[in-house]
């Protein structure tokens, strides 16, 4: 049986031209060594898989090559080449800090240092996770570090720089080393499949290359674990069985359950993916990406930010196409305070149901575009139709046959609005604004109404919705979901920088004082302020959350008992009650009360 050696290392890349995905650091490294400007001390950072040993190594194998070519690739012929591959080179020493990290160490490695290259012109030391050498260790590399023999190279590797002390970075040359693109892993790992003669779907190695998260040794890992499973021949769904990936067919019914406004589905939908034994963090995780790459599928110009497959491109699309930007900028939204909520949450799952719930609602109700090809004008239209029976109670009334002097067609009544009736805010929702009387007949007048016009100025704000019509509301509003309402628009202030706003929200609890009736307690001036500009914006806010449009908040003036302030003398009263002697003491040592 012939030993068998992972991806990672029968194919790790040789040449700077073989390095996937770190141009920027093989183009730079090429020409310093064609100009020979080469620096003695490098440092290498960047997260881990990337290729920091690689070049490392490569760079060493280079500089020490005695038969260089043009292209800049070691011949593999002369001695430094040959030691160099037979894996016991003289002039190349890798030192692994995670284990070497003392001073002791870096003493041993400073007094090899002074020895000379015997074959070739350059010792390359390669010292692998830096950042773990101890702070004395790091002073006694210094100098050396510095003023090293002209002959010594020094590669220092790190995954952490932040831990690597400034005296230290300031003597290195730092390339900084990217993660790696999901085209670039997908299509190296399209070449070695070719060459080991597997057969792989494209998909596949797409969710290979998003597992990975911009390391290529990790996603060559995943790879050899997936081919050891499946044989010559990975299917998507192999690739979606062992990594515990959420397949991308369950995001999409949930989404179209979410623009349908169809509540029980979505709610099936993600009892079906808890019974699959995945985790609902990462179903929300999963689903805020979905939202996110439905977002730049609108626009032309945000196409390339799209990570997906070329097989899934036109989906992602003809799904935007019927998904509002609100839609999808709200719900992102949502599972956001979701994915922050959900560790410290008792209920998780609750949790996240109660954000599909949410959604659904608000987006199914008007922020999502209208189905079945229907207009958005005659959705509007729909939307402002005044129900019937106020229509009938607004109706004008027939004219007296006896009368006249009145004339037969009805007409508008207008009655002035003051000039110092304070202006709405940008979601225009105070009902003074919008005062408009019933129809009457030309010559009639009503008091009432010209009582009522008369009486804007000074009439209580009741807030309304937005098409203006205000409706009472009889729904029963639920307590909890009330305060985590009131909270998260809380932490949206203070968030805002409204830190004042923020604790004048959390100082009390707001209360349900009846059906469709919520009212809060304040207790100064400066909170009755924050509350009569911000009422408005939060009563709106919290009707788009509990999908209440004719709910109404109550601000309450609570009464601040004051304790009276006692004089010398009423103290002395008020004690001598309690212990008559005191005023024999008092008379008998003519004490004065001072």
């Amino acid at each position: 049986m012939d030993q068998y050696v992972v991806s990672a290392r029968k194919y790790r890349p040789a040449t700077f031209d073989s390095v996937v995905g770190q141009d920027h650091v093989t183009g730079t490294l090429k020409n310093a060594i064609r100009t020979n400007h080469v620096a003695q001390a490098f440092l290498f950072t960047g997260p881990r898989g990337v290729g920091k040993t690689t070049c490392a190594r490569i760079l060493a194998r280079t500089v020490n090559c005695e038969d260089l070519g043009e292209d800049l690739v070691a011949c593999g012929k002369c001695p430094p080449c040959k030691t160099f591959d037979e894996g016991h080179s003289m002039n190349i020493f890798e030192l692994d800090a995670a284990s070497n990290n003392s001073v002791e160490d870096i003493r041993t490695l400073i007094t090899q240092v002074t020895i000379a290259p015997q074959v070739g012109t350059k010792k390359v030391y390669i010292i692998d996770e830096v950042h773990m050498l101890s702070s004395q260790a790091f002073n006694a590399f210094l100098k050396t570090l510095e003023e090293p023999p002209s002959y010594a190279i020094f590669i220092l590797a790190t995954t952490e720089k932040h831990k690597i002390i400034p005296t230290i970075l300031s003597r290195c040359q730092v390339f900084d080393f990217r993660r790696i693109r999901l085209g670039d892993i997908t299509g190296h790992l399209a070449d070695i499949a070719r060459k080991e003669h597997i057969e792989v779907e494209q998909q596949a190695l797409h969710v290979i290359a998003q597992k990975a998260d911009g390391g290529l040794r990790d996603a060559l890992s995943i790879f050899d674990q997936l081919v050891s499973f499946s044989g010559n021949k990975l299917t998507y769904q192999d690739v979606v069985t062992n990594l515990n990936v959420l397949d991308h067919e369950h995001y999409f019914r949930v989404t179209d359950s979410i623009i349908r406004g169809d509540i029980p589905a979505a709610l099936v939908e993600y009892n079906a993916i808890l019974q699959q034994g995945f985790d609902g963090h990462l179903f929300v995780s999963g689903l805020a990406r979905h939202f996110r790459d439905l977002l730049v599928s609108q626009d032309a110009r945000t196409l390339p930010l799209l990570e997906v497959g070329q097989e899934l491109t036109a989906r992602y699309g003809d799904q935007a196409q019927r998904a509002s930007r609100d839609l999808l900028v709200n719900g992102l939204d949502r599972l956001a305070h979701c994915d922050s909520q959900y560790k410290a949450s008792k209920e998780p799952r609750l949790l996240v149901e109660l954000t599909l719930i949410q959604m659904c609602r608000t987006m199914g109700t008007g922020d999502s575009k209208p189905e079945n090809g229907a207009s958005a004008s005659a959705a509007t239209d729909q939307k402002k139709s005044p129900d019937p029976s106020i229509a009938a109670e607004k109706a004008p009334e027939p004219a007296p046959a006896a009368s006249p002097s009145v004339v037969s067609e009805p007409v508008e009544a207008t009655v002035p609005i003051p000039h110092d009736v304070p202006s709405p805010k940008s979601n225009g929702v105070d009902e003074r604004l919008n005062y408009v009387p019933k129809r009457r007949l030309a010559g009639q007048v009503s008091i009432k109404e010209t009582a009522a016009a008369a009486a804007v100025e000074t009439a209580p704000m009741v807030l309304q919705d937005e098409d203006g019509s205000g409706p009472a509301s009889s729904r029963e509003v639920n307590p909890a979901l009330l305060l985590k309402i009131w909270r998260d628009y809380a932490m949206l202030q203070k968030k805002n920088g409204r830190d004042s706003l923020h604790a004048t929200l959390l100082a009390n609890e707001p209360k349900v004082s009846g059906p469709g009736r919520i009212a809060f307690t304040i207790v100064n001036k400066v909170q009755e302020n924050y509350m009569r500009e911000e009422k408005p914006e939060l009563l709106g806010y919290i009707r788009r959350n509990l999908g209440d449009p004719g709910l109404e908040l109550e601000v309450i003036q609570a009464e601040i008992k004051v304790k009276p302030r006692y004089t010398t003398l009423d103290k002395f009263k008020l004690m001598a009650e309690k212990n008559p002697a005191l005023l024999v003491l008092r008379e008998e040592l003519d004490l004065d009360l001072g």
